[in-house]
């Protein structure tokens, strides 16, 4: 089959992405304690993360269908593949092969280091993990991996982090995972210096 022909699997395999995503934050939410009685025209605080998790799974559901059904038709326009020569005028073909490669791997590891970084911040604390994460992340989108890169993607991360932790976990008072000895220490010095 010529590669302009390839069946296009996209809205298959979105759906199934979607409705996996919904599964896990469902299975967030049970075992979530209710700190008030939902009693008359009260929610319980699992209730909205519940609806939202079971909107997903129909919608990936939706999303399925409409593509078995499109395929069953003929309808689902084939996969396209697309030429990006124009994008790689005046590089050498290391630097094409390196593009292609990380064009290949972005998405499996952004998957994989979002999982690992959900993992990690309940054991290792929001801006640790946090850290970690923007940088491998930052890294990863920018296909580069000079000495200079990794310098001004460290700097970027605990800027970004230090930022996000003082906004969120400090001035908003919103619970973030408070467990390593930077968590605290920060905590600390803010409410130190603005009481």
């Amino acid at each position: 089959m010529d590669n302009k022909q390839r069946k296009n699997y996209t809205d298959l395999i979105s759906g199934l992405v979607v409705m996996a995503l919904a599964a896990f934050f469902y299975w967030t939410t049970i075992g979530t304690k209710s700190f008030m009685k939902a009693g008359r025209g009260r929610l319980a605080p699992d209730a909205i993360p519940k609806a939202v998790a079971i909107a997903m799974f129909v919608l990936g559901i939706i999303i399925i269908v409409k593509w078995i059904i499109s395929s069953s038709r003929g309808k689902v326009p084939p996969l396209e593949i697309v030429d990006d020569s124009e994008d790689c005028v005046g590089m050498t073909e290391a630097q094409i092969r390196n593009r292609h490669l990380f064009q290949k791997i972005t998405m499996p590891l952004t998957l994989l280091l979002i999982l690992l970084y959900l993992i990690a911040m309940p054991r290792i604390g929001f801006t640790i993990s946090t850290f970690c994460f923007l940088t491998l992340q930052i890294t990863l989108l920018s296909a580069d991996l000079s000495a200079k890169s990794w310098l001004k993607n460290l700097l970027i991360a605990l800027i970004a982090t230090l930022v996000i932790y003082i906004i969120f976990g400090c001035a908003f008072g919103l619970a973030v995972p408070k467990v390593s000895p930077v968590d605290l220490g920060l905590g600390y010095l803010y409410r130190s210096v603005f009481g």
